[in-house]
């Protein structure tokens, strides 16, 4: 499945945490004992045959089974120990929920926290993460969960390079300014929309993939950045220069699969994070004091 899904040894071998060598020497004896052949070897990577591609859909539904299992087994713990799988972003983690994982640490010295940093969605279902704490205007409907508060976002400038002007004059003088843009992976989001619609290409410096490299960008002078709230505010070398801007507004949510919500560990933490984030409401929104 690995390989099917990433195309190569070497990407499968990153993901499984073992060296393609042993990805290669589990594929040729899995051949050599069903006497089929899984995958063409390209120049351009592995490509899967057809016989592969029905061994894969059986291996999905095996993972599929397996991870359901375990959610039944977390969901009628009632002990609170064990692992804790958290995915979040790297913006949350930055901006908010380092202390808070520390504190809830504190707490609850039996459970041990496993944070997953990724702006990539992982599947609750497939049990990548047990809880998911991430920004989302439409949660999945296959997941449970609380909307902890709203996320604003607002454009952030170094003090020389904030624009002049106010209202609509500052507004069309940094349309016009060298900006820090968002990559590929945030190309799709409110921020890379308003963007597309606001900023011209060539006004564009450099973009970054995340938004805590996209602060450090603009904070290092490269241009104007839009930012969430929570991150941008705290940096001490950026001023925001537009409130937040009501088009990319969004919620934080806490979410989880609804096998394992009244898994004792899981209702501690999610009754936890949730009061600790809806006590950083004005943070989050971008709101004053």
């Amino acid at each position: 499945m690995a390989v099917a899904d990433n195309g190569s040894a070497v990407a499968a071998a990153e993901i499984l945490g073992v060296n393609s060598t042993t990805v290669l020497r589990r594929i040729n004896r899995f051949e050599e004992e069903n006497a089929i052949r899984l995958f063409e070897r390209k120049q351009s990577g592995y490509r899967p045959t057809a016989e592969c591609v029905a061994v894969v859909e059986a291996a999905r539904h095996i993972e599929l089974g397996i991870a359901g299992i375990n959610r039944d087994i977390l969901g009628r713990d009632m002990r609170l120990e064990g692992r804790l799988r958290i995915t979040t972003t790297d913006t949350m983690l930055c901006a908010v929920l380092a202390p808070h994982f520390r504190r809830f640490g504190e707490l609850y010295e039996q459970i041990r926290l496993d944070v997953s940093v990724t702006n990539t969605r992982l599947n609750l279902t497939r049990q990548d993460a047990d809880i998911a704490i991430r920004p989302s205007k439409n949660p999945p409907g296959t997941l449970v969960g609380q909307r902890v508060s709203g996320l604003g976002f607002g454009a952030y400038a170094t003090t020389a390079n904030v624009p002049a002007g106010k209202g609509k004059t500052l507004f069309q003088n940094m349309r016009h300014c060298s900006w820090v843009g968002p990559g590929e992976t945030l190309a799709a989001s409110p921020v890379g929309s308003w963007m597309e619609k606001y900023v011209a290409r060539e006004s564009v410096a450099l973009t970054a993939d995340t938004f805590v490299a996209m602060r450090d960008c603009a904070a290092a002078g490269a241009g104007l950045a839009v930012l969430p709230c929570c991150l941008g505010d705290q940096s001490l070398a950026l001023k925001r220069v537009l409130s937040p801007i009501s088009e990319m507004d969004t919620s934080l949510w806490v979410l989880t699969h609804a096998d394992i919500r009244n898994a004792a560990r899981v209702k501690a933490f999610n009754e936890f994070i949730a009061k600790a984030l809806r006590e950083q409401t004005k943070l989050l929104e971008g709101t004053p004091e």
